[in-house]
């Protein structure tokens, strides 16, 4: 850079301008490479911001459809919980079947934090679960702040998977195979 200065002003010098002249051409040069760098420095900032916020885009897309997939599946409106009347002035009050939640912290990656994380998206079984994409889970651990964003869930389907089956030796085999690095 001090080079390139130097024959400036030797040119400079030579077409016999005054000092003050060329300090500003000199100024002015420096200001011209900053903009240029400015500008480009913004560009690949914008086109990396672009690209995080079409990926996130994507996220929402796939949860969106995922979302109206399962509003489509769902079955008729349960009735509310209503007392039902076997005699007079004897009230039963029927309540709604309920599955027993499963633990999911069995599952590799997954602690009590993230079984909350789950829990709020109605996920409580393995089989429920195992019926949820990975991409699925990545966008609520998103949700849940930066902190859940390191984790990968890529295999909390298949884990889940075994594990309503009742395949507890396959999945401590699996949870071995995958704490070796094998993600497969």
């Amino acid at each position: 850079m001090e080079k390139l200065s130097d024959l400036i002003n030797q040119l400079l010098s030579q077409l016999g301008l005054s000092d003050k002249l060329i300090a500003i051409i000199e100024i002015v040069a420096v200001l011209i490479l900053a903009a240029l760098l400015g500008y480009i420095l913004s560009k690949l900032i914008a086109r990396s911001r672009l690209r995080l916020l079409q990926e996130e885009l994507e996220l929402k897309r796939i949860d969106l459809a995922h979302s109206r997939s399962v509003i489509t599946e769902q079955p008729a409106l349960k009735k509310p919980v209503a007392p039902k009347i076997t005699k007079m002035n004897e009230i039963v009050i029927t309540e709604p079947n309920t599955t027993t939640p499963d633990d999911l912290k069995i599952i590799e990656g997954i602690g009590p934090k993230i079984e909350e994380i789950l829990n709020k998206h109605d996920i409580y079984t393995f089989a429920a679960l195992a019926e949820t994409s990975p991409i699925r889970i990545v966008s609520m651990l998103r949700s849940a702040g930066p902190r859940y964003q390191i984790h990968d869930p890529s295999s909390w389907p298949k884990q889940a998977s075994l594990a309503k089956q009742g395949r507890w030796q396959s999945l401590e085999d699996y949870k071995i195979h995958i704490i070796s690095g094998n993600h497969s």
